[in-house]
């Protein structure tokens, strides 16, 4: 017997769901959601509403199970296949989640895609955002590689995929999975630079379980945003400078993301506002003029500085500068694809043996390229990133995304090029302004805010 379906018309999507949610109650099963023409009087003045397609839950046809009885096998499987289909609880199979995202590319294909948004004037209208994750709504299953191990490891990790594409595809379903007032914001991270995926995580964070009255006001929903950022971003809160004990810091990094600057930035914050003992080492010998550069910030702030070509320099030095609170290490920048000057870095790091390796990226590379450097200096086990460049980009998206991809913690921000003035200890909050305004508080993308 088919199910009966029931057509539901209003102005706006979210009036057109609430009349079905009216009618058939929650439960109800959306079929079909698409724009239709209405004519107006004599057939002049016509306007398009929104259609909403659906049919009434299907009644329960197993009785329920009385206290004390267990279950048959009938039942179990009938439970699980009620379960709502906006539903993004964990659940112990890979074909619940294919169900789930198979359900919500059917409606947005039956219905020609997704719903248009609201009309927007010139102006108005940004430009469409352009994602590293993929360049349509519908996203693909991921493919099992042949030979593939089936580990209970490798199917979480196909779960948590499927759960992202889910979560994109009711992003960027407005009236699907979440209210059509969400939608702007979400647009607006991607907009910004934030991966599909990251963008579509963060606004179902924000939404769930709160009050969705509430929500619905932007400078509400923006804090909302701005803590689920907050908590993804990891800080280092400094180098943890103890007494007695010679910390040891190497930066290394690409070619011209300004590790020298830093490291130059970096020994006069210690130096002149910690009032530590600080010292220089640079391995930094293939780049023209790079020894001379640091050389003379190390007269400037008034700090001793040492070359090393080798790692029997490198740990001579090590044990020369052993009494003093901070020993930072440049290093010679390259391409992330040239894996010899890599591993010579790594033999000069074995025998620096630094206690923190810094991995120095720049706030105007993309996305792809950043995820390009981090792997390929992987192998070196940085411990912690340092941004640079951030006066150079008003788009911090692909920052905060290769942080929450990547799981490592911040320790500084180079904001511009004034030593020692512009570097600033990374903060959460700092991070989540940038992403969702371009700059901090203080109208810059460079003061830290709290």
């Amino acid at each position: 017997m088919s199910q009966k379906l029931y057509k539901f018309r209003a102005a706006t999507l979210d009036d057109a769901y609430k009349q079905m949610r009216r009618k058939l109650g929650g439960d109800a099963l959306v079929v079909s959601t698409t724009h239709v023409p209405v004519k107006g009087v004599m057939g002049l003045l016509g306007r398009k509403m929104v259609e909403v397609t659906a049919s009434a839950p299907p009644a329960p046809s197993v009785a329920p199970v009385s206290a004390g009885r267990a279950r048959s096998a009938v039942e179990r499987k009938y439970t699980e296949g009620m379960r709502p289909t906006g539903s993004l609880a964990e659940d112990p199979t890979i074909a619940y989640y294919e169900k789930l995202v198979s359900n919500a590319q059917r409606r947005m294909n039956e219905g020609g895609g997704r719903p248009a948004a609201p009309k927007r004037t010139v102006e108005e209208r940004p430009s469409q955002p352009r994602d590293q994750d993929a360049e349509t709504t519908v996203v693909p299953f991921p493919k099992k590689q042949a030979g593939e191990p089936s580990t209970a490891e490798s199917m979480r990790q196909q779960m948590r995929e499927m759960r992202e594409m889910l979560q994109v595809l009711m992003a960027e379903s407005p009236g699907a999975g979440l209210p059509p007032e969400f939608a702007p914001h979400y647009r607006q991270l991607v907009e910004a630079g934030v991966t599909r995926k990251a963008a579509a995580a963060l606004v179902a964070a924000a939404a769930h379980e709160s009050n969705a009255e509430v929500l619905r006001d932007p400078l509400v929903f923006r804090e909302r945003l701005k803590v689920e950022i907050r908590k993804r971003v990891q800080v280092t809160g400094g180098f943890g400078l103890t007494a007695g004990t010679c910390r040891v810091v190497a930066l290394v990094g690409a070619t011209g993301v300004g590790k020298t600057t830093s490291l130059a930035k970096l020994a006069a914050l210690y130096a002149l506002r910690e009032r530590a003992r600080v010292a220089l080492l640079t391995a930094d010998t293939y780049r023209v003029g790079a020894t001379d550069q640091l050389l003379k910030y190390a007269n400037i702030v008034g700090i001793p500085m040492k070359i090393v070509h080798d790692g029997r320099e490198m740990a001579a030095a090590r044990k020369e500068f052993a009494d003093y609170d901070l020993l930072l290490m440049d290093t010679a920048g390259g391409s992330q694809f040239n894996t010899k000057q890599i591993q010579e870095l790594k033999l000069m790091l074995t025998a620096a043996q630094p206690d923190e390796i810094c991995l120095v990226l720049s706030a105007t590379t993309q996305l792809d390229d950043l995820r390009s450097i981090a792997a390929n200096f992987g192998c070196l086990k940085p411990t912690s990133l340092l941004f640079t460049k951030l006066d150079e980009t008003r788009r911090f998206g692909s920052l905060f995304s290769v942080l929450s991809e990547l799981e490592r913690p911040v320790s500084h921000l180079s904001i511009g090029q004034n030593v020692p003035d512009d570097i600033v200890l990374a903060h959460p909050g700092m991070i989540a302004n940038l992403v969702l305004e371009g700059r901090d508080k203080r109208g810059r993308s460079s003061s830290a805010s709290a």
